[in-house]
């Protein structure tokens, strides 16, 4: 298994989980993001470090985890946001 930190992830990716957490008001360095390469799958762990809520999404091609991040955000799984 191999674990990356979210700077070594593709910029498309970055880019948009940026874009997401800044929609809501949030800042990008307040979340802790690594993937790690498994034999099945690809998951990403997202952690916000000011509330310590964390998720696992699973992540195959492209940037469909990034959807339901943007979804868990605006329920409130990671604590009060702005918008």
């Amino acid at each position: 298994m191999t674990q990356r930190q979210f700077d070594q992830f593709p910029s498309n990716e970055q880019q948009d989980v940026a874009a997401v957490v800044q929609l809501v008001g949030l800042m990008p360095q307040d979340f802790q993001i690594f993937d790690v390469n498994g034999t099945s799958a690809r998951q990403v762990t997202v952690r916000r470090q000011s509330t310590g809520a964390a998720s696992v999404y699973d992540a195959g091609p492209g940037t469909a985890w990034v959807e339901e991040f943007e979804s868990d955000l605006e329920c409130g799984l990671f604590g009060q946001v702005s918008h």
